[in-house]
């Protein structure tokens, strides 16, 4: 700390506090979540508690990844909007510190929690991911249907596998259909209303199988009663020899997708995947640059202002990284933009509100529109403000 000057080291001091908070705050609310998720895998799924358990702490990078910039932004609103509102940005600007340099701390140390979650992202996230891999491969050696999933194509060999419903607390298939190539002649269907594994064996129940000529019409249908059918359920034939985007580095992921590319396959999840390793731990830095100007230019607005405007942003910035999120990877949005829109919106107005705390103008003509969205908030909480308090 011998290199910063009193200013810095006053206005990280009191970043410290609200970032802190911030930090175990938002980690409860998603490690919450992610809880009840997991619970339900305790109760429909018969899962031990501490195969849980070892699977939430896994899980942990991941969310501290998302809570570092969430949780900075939050502590520079209500820092700034302190300093702003007790009028000590004012007295440092009146001795002569610009305003770039009051901030150029929180900027500064945006940018090393900004590293620490790319560090985080680029090593500890993918070993955890493939930890979480390596325990539902065992989950499914210990009993292969659980590790099934519902209204999903597996493919076997050369058998393809659906189940509509899955009852794990007994171990029953309900509605199987199977598409069977494995034998030379015609293809054949199966379909059941219920299915067990007994070994290595599927015992199915109640249904039919019935065998397609070439043009795909049916060639002769028999129903049964009970019928077995000989196949090993491996963890291979569910979890896909080659790796997941997420569990591997950057240059190794780079590497997977432009085998993909060369081989003709979807790439679109994996390109947002892979974008996210960069721009999930950037938003540390993006999000700041809007968080510090909006944090002083409110401050006036009093402490109740503040802590809820924290909270909207928050709010945007996290609804804004899920949608998108969820439309690059299903390829609405182009997977690159999706991966950096909200670093992008939050970073161009940020830095047009720094410009025009700094004085210039044609920043000032561009935010014009923003000041008609934002005044029907600010006299809201003005005549919050003003209302008098009841008489006691």
């Amino acid at each position: 700390m011998f290199f910063l000057k009193i200013t810095d080291r006053y206005v990280l001091a009191e970043l410290l506090k609200p970032f802190v908070a911030g930090v175990i705050a938002f980690m409860i609310v998603m490690v919450s979540n992610t809880l009840y998720i997991f619970m339900e895998q305790i109760v429909k799924s018969n899962v031990p508690v501490p195969i849980v358990l070892r699977m939430l702490l896994y899980s942990l990078p991941a969310i501290i990844v998302v809570t570092l910039p969430v949780a900075y932004m939050f502590a520079t609103l209500l820092a700034l909007g302190r300093l702003g509102r007790d009028s000590e940005i004012t007295a440092l600007r009146a001795c002569g510190v610009s305003f770039g340099r009051i901030i150029a701390p929180v900027i500064v140390t945006s940018l090393l929690i900004s590293g620490l979650g790319f560090w985080l992202q680029e090593t500890v996230v993918p070993w955890a991911n493939r930890q979480t891999v390596e325990i539902l491969k065992d989950m499914m050696k210990r009993e292969p249907i659980q590790a099934l999933k519902a209204k999903t194509f597996l493919k076997f060999d050369d058998r393809y596998f659906y189940v509509d419903e899955i009852d794990r607390n007994i171990n029953l298939l309900k509605r199987l259909y199977i598409l069977d190539k494995s034998r030379t002649e015609l293809p054949q269907v199966i379909a059941a209303q219920h299915a067990t594994r007994e070994q290595t064996r599927w015992v199915l129940r109640d249904g039919v199988l019935r065998k397609l000529e070439p043009s795909g019409w049916i060639d002769h249908e028999i129903r049964f009663k009970r019928m077995e059918i000989e196949m090993d359920l491996k963890p291979e034939m569910v979890f896909a020899d080659t790796p997941d985007v997420r569990s591997l580095s950057s240059p190794e992921a780079a590497k997977l997708i432009k085998q993909k590319q060369e081989q003709g396959q979807d790439v679109r999840q994996d390109t947002m995947d892979y974008h996210t390793k960069f721009s999930l731990p950037l938003a540390t830095f993006f999000t700041i640059l809007l968080a510090a100007p909006i944090g002083i230019i409110f401050s006036k607005m009093g402490n109740y202002f503040g802590v809820a405007l924290s909270i909207a942003l928050v709010f945007i910035w996290y609804v804004t990284y899920s949608i998108f999120t969820g439309l690059g990877k299903a390829g609405t949005v182009d997977p690159v933009l999706a991966a950096w829109v909200q670093n992008i919106a939050f970073g161009s107005v940020g830095l047009l509100l720094l410009l025009q705390l700094s004085g210039v103008r044609w920043a000032q003509a561009l935010l014009r529109p923003l000041r008609w969205l934002a005044w029907p908030v600010m006299a809201l909480f003005r005549r919050l403000r003003r209302r008098p308090k009841p008489q006691v």
